[in-house]
């Protein structure tokens, strides 16, 4: 890898599976002020940069040199490998990359992405390393983790937060392969009705993890508002010329439509070849506002967003799963303190969420 970074301490810190507090104590500052060093946001005297070096066994020069942004680096794609504008983190001691494809053109990219000869990317950098090394990434379908990481990132304070709008069951998986720092989820155990915690176990491979509670949302049927179908239930899917907007499979409002399906007795055949396969709510509800499909199951907001009718079917709790090493970590917690105010909340409220058990804590799972 040829790259001149400006500052590599959390990159090499974490390489050697030190935590922000272990490095804290092994060289006599604060966690904060680690932070502080590790996000350049401050300069190391002589002796603390000595201390840091020595802790982490290498050289002083390794660890500081000239800040650049034309620098190239090798990173592991996270999805598909294509080139073109990416996001970067950098997580578990190793630097990925997400492709902005399919995000949209009004995200600003990290990094530029060549095709290489390898299982990896090759990219040049649009911004200083140390800067990209500050991004959260958050996966999940919720719309309301955009308006959360767009709330951090317009107040001042650590962490540079990115949403990538992803399906619960692939949220996990990325959590579980620490490809994201926080897994959106609402999925209901279909055999035991218990919310979250059976898929969560199943994903996050023993890691030990906290589940911490967004809001309560509803999940129904969203319909033009015309409703020239006259679609008010599930079994109103398998009427004669009904288009179907349908989430893919792993997703939580695919299995709660599947299992609406078998309540209602109705074949589930209408569900494996859908008029539109949609990557989320939002995009749900734009196909049936478009006319291209004529019903699909989403949440109340998204029904809001695109002036549609909307049939309850199930109140559902979003929690969000947090590594329980990662809840120190100062961009963590300023990501909670911004999730528990009160101007989010209100925001949240004014769209269908229900956000008293906002920042409940439900449950720890793994080893602590």
């Amino acid at each position: 890898m040829a790259s001149t970074l400006s500052n590599r301490v959390r990159e090499l810190r974490e390489a050697q599976g030190l935590s922000q507090i272990a490095l804290a104590a092994a060289i006599g500052l604060t966690r904060q002020s680690v932070h502080s060093i590790e996000s350049g946001r401050a300069s190391p005297s002589v002796d603390v940069a000595l201390r840091i070096a020595r802790t982490l066994d290498c050289q002083v020069e390794s660890l500081f040199g000239e800040s650049t942004t034309d620098a190239r680096l090798s990173v592991e794609p996270v999805g598909d490998k294509v080139a073109g504008r990416v996001a970067l983190a950098h997580i578990a001691g190793r630097w990925l990359s997400y492709s902005l494809k399919r995000e949209g053109i009004g995200r600003s990219a990290d990094a530029i992405a060549k095709i290489s000869k390898t299982d990896r990317l090759d990219v040049e950098v649009l911004r200083p390393a140390a800067e990209s090394m500050e991004n959260v990434v958050l996966m999940g379908c919720a719309p309301a983790l955009g308006l959360l990481a767009d709330r951090l990132n317009k107040t001042s304070g650590p962490g540079r937060f990115i949403w990538f709008g992803r399906s619960s069951t692939k949220a996990l998986e990325g959590l579980g392969r620490q490809q994201t720092h926080v897994a959106g989820v609402h999925l209901v155990d279909l055999k035991t009705g218990e919310i979250n915690v059976p898929d969560v176990r199943k994903y996050t491979n023993s890691r030990a993890v906290t589940l911490i509670t967004l809001a309560r949302w509803e999940v129904g049927i969203v319909v033009q508002s015309d409703n020239a179908q006259r679609i008010s239930c599930v079994a109103h899917f398998a009427k004669r010329g009904v288009r179907l907007a349908a989430r893919e499979p792993g997703s939580g409002a695919r299995r709660l439509l599947e299992r609406e399906l078998k309540r209602a007795d109705v074949p589930p055949d209408i569900v494996r070849n859908p008029a539109v396969l949609a990557s989320g709510h939002l995009e749900v509800a734009y196909a049936v506002a478009i006319g291209a499909a004529d019903a699909g199951i989403a949440t109340r907001d998204a029904a809001l967003t695109y002036g549609l009718n909307f049939v309850p079917l199930a109140e559902e709790r979003y929690d969000l799963v947090v590594p329980q090493a990662e809840l120190t970590d100062p961009r963590i917690s300023r990501m909670l303190d911004v999730m528990t105010a009160a101007p989010l909340r209100r925001e949240l409220s004014s769209l269908g969420y229900d956000v008293e058990p906002c920042g409940n804590r439900v449950a720890e799972i793994g080893e602590s």
